[in-house]
């Protein structure tokens, strides 16, 4: 028994130490492919009356557009989110203030990377202040595309011009009745077929979004490839007694430089993660 229980002690000597198990490693997230633009906006609507009971976000851009407003931003952009910071320091929105839209939504996350924070904001504040007031309802959409054998380079893309009219109908209240005002929207677009977001053509395109039936976003996404360069007159004509005050205006975008980067894919979340929502107007600074 005894030289059973030396030779059992003796085999288990020899055998090897189980090892400790391995300390996982955090993964690192993979990193995601975005393209990186920086882009130059100009727009103007000098005759801009703000409607009654506007909303701080639009009044606070009313003040900017009634004269020449420049925004020079940086784009991160992958093929359904955009991510923009402002680097202007005299735009409505502070330098380096970012904003977070994902494509088809319709709102947008106004991010205060300083404090942590971040606000919603409905651009339909914005489309009320450049249509005339809330509970403009607007129909009759058309859409029209006519491309051009015009081509150019921009930020080392292939580029081809295409001319663009959307026309509709507002309905918008006034005292107790209803005006109807005619909305042409004139655009030149210098566009690639090497770049592709929806998310960008979200952000040009806003304007449209009250086509209920969804039909001039369709065509303009089947016509026009990932927008350049962008210039954008807007013309009213009322009818009737009651008409209301044309208020015309221009917009021109231009991408300055465009590249490719790898990202990490916590900068598009939305909301953005460790910050905290509020309600508050972030336009006010």
């Amino acid at each position: 028994m005894l030289r059973t229980s030396v030779v059992f002690l003796a085999l288990a000597a020899t055998q090897a130490p189980t090892p400790a198990p391995a300390r996982l490693q955090p993964t690192k997230p993979q990193e995601i492919q975005a393209y990186a633009l920086t882009v130059e906006i100009e727009a103007t609507a000098p005759q801009l009356k703000a409607p009654e009971k506007g909303t701080p976000e639009a009044e606070a851009l009313m003040g900017r557009l009634k004269t020449s407003s420049k925004l020079r931003s940086r784009f991160l952009l992958t093929p359904d989110v955009s991510r923009q910071e402002v680097l202007s320091t005299d735009f409505a929105l502070p330098a380096g203030t970012i904003v977070l839209h994902k494509a088809g939504d319709k709102l947008y996350a106004i991010v205060d990377p300083n404090s942590k924070t971040y606000a919603v904001m409905d651009p339909a504040a914005i489309l009320n202040l450049l249509e005339g007031g809330a509970g403009v309802e607007n129909s009759q959409y058309e859409v029209k595309v006519q491309h051009t054998p015009e081509k150019k380079k921009i930020a080392g893309f292939d580029c081809r011009k295409s001319v663009v009219t959307v026309t509709y109908v507002s309905s918008i209240p006034l005292e107790n009745d209803r005006v109807m005002v005619q909305q042409k929207n004139d655009v030149t677009v210098w566009h690639t077929a090497q770049l592709v977001s929806s998310a960008a053509m979200d952000h040009l395109f806003f304007k449209f979004q009250r086509d209920k039936t969804g039909r001039s976003q369709k065509i303009l996404a089947a016509e026009l490839g990932f927008p350049m360069e962008v210039s954008f007159t807007v013309t009213q004509a009322g009818s009737g007694a009651k008409a209301a005050t044309p208020q015309p205006g221009s917009f021109h975008m231009a991408v300055t430089e465009a590249k490719t980067e790898k990202m990490d894919p916590a900068a598009f979340k939305i909301p953005p993660a460790g910050h905290q929502r509020v309600e508050k107007n972030p336009f006010a600074g």
